[in-house]
C-alpha cells in the first residue's frame, strides 16, 4: 500500500512561469514609492534619508490624507461661501 508523502507546509511552490522576486526589486509597482516626488519641495534627498518601505508608506499615506484633507476643507468652505451668498 502506497502511503501519501507529506509535503512541509512551508514550502511553497510558485505556480509554472513565475519569476521568484529579485532581492533589489520590488514585488510590485505599489511597493514602488519615490519620496523625492511626493515631497517636491524638499530640501533633502528622502529617499536616502528614509530608505525603509515601511517608513516610505506611512510618509506616502500623510501625503494622500493631507490631500483628502484639503479636499475635505476646500468643499466645507465652498459650502459655507454658497450658504453666504443665497442668504445676502
Amino acid at each position: 500500500m502506497h502511503k501519501p508523502e507529506k509535503k512541509p507546509e512551508n514550502n511553497i511552490v510558485p505556480p509554472e512561469g513565475a519569476q521568484p522576486p529579485s532581492a533589489g526589486q520590488p514585488q510590485s509597482a505599489e511597493e514602488m514609492i519615490v519620496l523625492n516626488k511626493l515631497f517636491p519641495d524638499a530640501h533633502r534627498d528622502l529617499d536616502t534619508l528614509f530608505p525603509d518601505p515601511n517608513m516610505k508608506k506611512l510618509l506616502k499615506e500623510v501625503v494622500e490624507s493631507r490631500k483628502r484633507n484639503e479636499r475635505f476643507v476646500k468643499k466645507i468652505k465652498s459650502e459655507v461661501a454658497t450658504e453666504e451668498e443665497e442668504s445676502e
